[in-house]
């Protein structure tokens, strides 16, 4: 949710300058639907008589075309540019006892050490110190609205005594899925040696390592109740041998050999599994597609969607899958039917 499709940051240190030819290079890339520039940091955060340990980020105005976050306020506004305003995750704010309403104009205020070096010897003198106005409440996820407070990057930059061209990290949306890697790839090659450049699945390594596994032991679990059922549609084949034993008298009679009697099962079979196997992906691809227009399941403790997403491939393996176990199902059930079955 948080995210960007790509995401640039320093290879040495916290920021780095966001150069014109960088912004040259954004601003003219046709893969590069939008671009923003932000600050992040760890601060200090006092409120009332509490306190609690932060990351601040200062975003810029570009910043909710890149990242919806301003779908997930839950209560006021995203923060104004070049301002002192603040956006609040609402499990800090449970933490800290803060509650937005139209006529509050408590503020936060936020600390972090001054650069420097040596001893201090006054600890007043030692941190830089912002009063910020929160603004809005957002909801995500309980890891991140607990951490993470979002203000204008210019309130940031000036409370971290940057300069206007020093930033953490650039974030890119793009404007198709399939150009996420050439895009990538262009920009490692122009400032890959200065830069780190990485997508989304780069920057959640583990959770997209953890998700494809769990989408793998998924297909498992439900090939196994598949095959498990399929032993009805074996019960169903050696019911109708049984029931059509005149009429293969008959066939014989007609001049079928065992094999194209074989033939006839076989193919019912093969269009019993595979009847059902479709009108299962076409009932499962209208809940996706209800799913991604009026969402109804939510992940749990927020109001974010359950994230899914429609691929051929997954749809080619459950095709293959149902095919090949009604094919074993099929054999199986015409292993009864031998050569004695056919002319008794």
């Amino acid at each position: 949710m948080t995210d960007p499709d790509i995401k640039i940051t320093s290879t040495k240190g916290k920021y780095f300058k966001f150069t014109k030819e960088l912004k040259s290079f954004l601003n003219n890339d046709p893969a590069a639907k939008a671009y923003t520039k932000s600050v992040e940091e760890k601060v200090f955060v006092l409120f009332e008589k509490k306190q609690k340990i932060a990351k601040l980020q200062g975003v810029d105005s570009n910043f909710t075309k890149v990242v919806p976050l301003d779908s997930t306020i839950i209560a006021g506004r995203m923060p104004a540019p070049a301002t002192n305003e603040l956006l609040v995750g609402v499990s800090m704010a449970n933490d800290l006892s803060y509650m937005l309403s139209g006529n509050n104009y408590e503020v936060f205020q936020l600390l972090v050490p001054k650069p420097g070096s040596g001893l201090i010897t006054d600890p007043r003198q030692a941190f830089q110190v912002k009063y910020f106005l929160p603004v809005g409440i957002y909801q995500t996820t309980p890891d991140h609205d607990q951490v993470y407070l979002y203000t204008s990057l210019s309130a940031a930059q000036d409370l971290l005594n940057l300069p206007s061209n020093r930033v953490s990290s650039v974030s890119i949306s793009v404007t198709q899925p399939e150009q996420i890697t050439p895009l990538q790839k262009r920009l490692s090659q122009k400032f890959g040696k200065q830069l780190r450049i990485r997508n989304r699945k780069q920057l959640n390594r583990l959770l997209y390592r953890m998700l494809n596994t769990e989408n793998l032991m998924v297909y498992f679990i439900f090939a196994l109740i598949l095959l498990l059922a399929l032993f009805n549609i074996i019960g169903t084949i050696m019911m109708i041998i049984i029931d059509k034993s005149s009429n293969m008298k008959t066939l014989r009679v007609l001049g079928l050999s065992p094999a194209e009697i074989k033939k006839i099962f076989m193919i019912q079979g093969f269009s019993m599994t595979f009847m059902s196997g479709l009108a299962g992906i076409i009932f499962g691809l209208i809940l996706i597609m209800i799913q991604k227009m009026w969402p109804y399941l939510y992940i749990p403790q927020t109001n974010m969607p359950y994230p899914v997403e429609f691929r051929w491939t997954n749809v080619l393996w459950v095709i293959l899958t149902v095919i090949f176990m009604g094919g074993f199902a099929t054999y199986v059930a015409l292993l009864k039917l031998t050569e004695k079955n056919l002319t008794a």
